[in-house]
């Protein structure tokens, strides 16, 4: 089940208030009126959400196109660098954009 877009973004920024209060959670809380039970579940939550992943390997099955490749190229090293060849791989492009996207969250 997807968490509450709103409900996320708050506590994302409840979080960030938080370090920058230089209060305990439990003061920090208290003078938010919020539970400190709360607090804690989504700190654990989203930790490791906000910043950057760990890259991984992503399989991309690759369809025969012309060249017997998918026609689809992706380069990262330092900046991101996308070639697509005529007759491309839709499917390929989509599966290697959501992992790219996936690193960079």
């Amino acid at each position: 089940m997807a968490r509450d877009a709103e409900k996320e973004k708050f506590w994302r920024e409840k979080l960030a208030e938080h370090k920058k209060s230089g209060l305990t959670v439990r003061e920090f809380c208290a003078r938010d009126g919020l539970r400190a039970v709360q607090y804690y579940y989504w700190q654990k939550a989203l930790k490791g959400s906000g910043g950057k992943k760990e890259a991984g390997f992503v399989e991309l099955v690759r369809s025969a196109g012309a060249n017997g490749g998918a026609g689809v190229s992706i380069r990262i090293d330092g900046r991101i660098s996308i070639v697509l060849e005529r007759g491309f791989d839709g499917a390929t492009l989509k599966a290697a954009l959501a992992a790219v996207g996936e690193v960079g969250r």
